[in-house]
């Protein structure tokens, strides 16, 4: 085990590391694995592809995050975080000048990060957005004065964490929707950087964990500002979790196997595996466009048509859009047809692929401007028609590609496939692409230099003696 010494034996963990497990001992629980995984992790053992992978989420996150400055569910949220909660000013916002909690920080900067549907992508089980992990791990670094290789590691740890579980078990399938994860590996991450013992880690999880299941309900009809809100929340909470369990408050123990016996889903067993040498998060995508995982492609298909098409759009009579029965159902239901909110309109097949035909883009800008609810994108999107691909299907069942096919009146037509959207682990996002995703939206609140400087931090991370030193380049 990881415990140090002269610790008290934990009455209620008895350690079976065997595979399989002897006669009479039992295996270990999914949070005991979790903990030794998390304490047994370190950066010299890691492979220069996870360092060099840490790097580029570290990037892109950070890129989301400076993009949704000033987005009103950040500003709400740090403005209440601070007339409540107050605390240590230890770490800082993005972008900002005062620096607050870890916890704050923790809560202001995953809306940040989560609020323009741009940031990476995973799907398991259940698709999830791991990056929500990064600005926790940031927020305790910070505090602790870690240095950058803590910091790696921390982020692999909360990457790995929340991937081995949604490749073990279907939130969703239950209700409920799959950032539950965050309540089971931010305690790693913070137990990890603030250096706990194996038996407070596991109280850790199971002090937050039991307590952080979020109801699916929050994505469906109008999607709202708890979008964004939802995983910080939890990560601010499982902090505060941590920190009580460092003080000798204890948790739950197996709640995750509860969890999988007892809410019901089609699949009840929970195949959990991690460690061992492989790694889940060179699988992890990153995205182009501000929308929903699923519209990547739809949207990339759209721009490729827009100077076919742009002349000619009174003249459309159709758009068919086939693709795959999981995005139609999410992302083309009757409600995404007439979006309320700039939530849902970046969760809309028929808007996004009006835009993407209207403007040969689809950015921030047009959510953030209204340009989204124009009558003529509107009027467009009513001429969208999504239906499934038999050939698309038949080829990868999980994809997420699609064909976009503009008929006109005439009887003409213009068609574009995108069957990988660019970003995704199999058409990676090219660095240039990605450090100009950072540059756009930090320079404006940083000054080139400075975005620059912080790129450059970042680059050699695994060398800095402290993620302050970071830190100081975002604010």
């Amino acid at each position: 085990g990881h415990a140090v010494a002269g610790d008290p034996p934990d009455p209620r963990v008895h350690l079976a590391q065997a595979e399989p497990a002897r006669p009479g001992v039992r295996a270990p629980f999914v949070e005991e694995r979790l903990a030794d995984f998390a304490l047994g992790l370190r950066h010299a053992d890691l492979p220069r592809e996870i360092v060099d992978g840490v790097k580029r989420l570290l990037v892109d996150t950070l890129a989301c995050a400076f993009g949704a400055l000033g987005a009103p569910p950040a500003r709400i949220a740090e403005e209440t975080f601070r007339k409540t909660f107050g605390g240590e000013p230890a770490a800082s916002v993005i972008g900002g000048k005062l620096p607050i909690s870890a916890e704050g920080a923790t809560l202001v900067n995953g809306i940040l990060a989560r609020y323009l549907d741009l940031n990476d992508i995973y799907v398991g089980r259940d698709p999830n957005h791991p990056s929500e992990c990064i600005p926790a791990a940031l927020a305790v670094a910070e505090e602790t004065g870690a240095g950058g290789r803590e910091l790696i590691e921390a982020i692999v740890v909360g990457y790995e964490a929340q991937l081995a579980i949604v490749d073990a078990i279907s939130f969703s399938d239950r209700g409920f929707h799959s950032l539950s994860c965050a309540g089971f590996a931010v305690p790693l991450m913070a137990g990890k950087l603030w250096g706990l013992t194996r038996a407070q880690i596991i109280d850790a999880v199971g002090v937050a964990g039991p307590r952080q299941m979020t109801l699916l309900a929050m994505n469906r009809g109008p999607i709202s500002m708890i979008k964004a809100m939802a995983y910080a929340n939890t990560a601010m909470d499982s902090l505060f979790a941590t920190r009580m369990a460092a003080a000798g408050f204890t948790g739950a123990v197996d709640s995750m196997s509860w969890f999988a016996e007892n809410v019901k889903g089609k699949r009840p067993d929970l195949p959990f595996s991690i460690g061992g040498g492989t790694f889940r998060l060179p699988k992890v995508g990153l995205k182009r466009f501000p929308l929903q995982f699923e519209l990547q492609t739809v949207a990339e298909a759209g721009v490729n048509l827009h100077e076919q098409v742009r002349a000619r759009l009174k003249d459309v009579e159709e758009i068919i859009v086939e693709t795959y029965p999981t995005t139609i159902e999410r992302t083309a239901d009757p409600s995404r047809y007439r979006p309320a909110t700039k939530e849902t309109a970046d969760h809309s097949l028929p808007v996004c692929m009006a835009l993407a035909l209207t403007e040969g883009n689809v950015t921030i800008q047009h959510f953030e401007d209204g340009r989204w609810r124009a009558d003529d994108i509107l009027a467009l999107a009513r001429k969208v028609k999504a239906k499934v691909s038999d050939r698309l299907v038949a080829a990868d069942p999980r994809g997420r590609g699609a064909v976009v096919t503009v008929r006109f009146g005439d009887g003409r037509s213009a068609e574009s496939s995108v069957e990988i959207a660019d970003g995704d682990p199999r058409r990676p996002m090219a660095r240039a692409s990605l450090e100009g995703k950072f540059l756009q939206y930090a320079a404006p609140a940083l000054g080139e230099a400075r975005a620059r400087e912080a790129l450059a931090l970042i680059d050699r991370l695994d060398t800095l003696s402290s993620v302050r030193d970071l830190m100081k380049a975002l604010r």
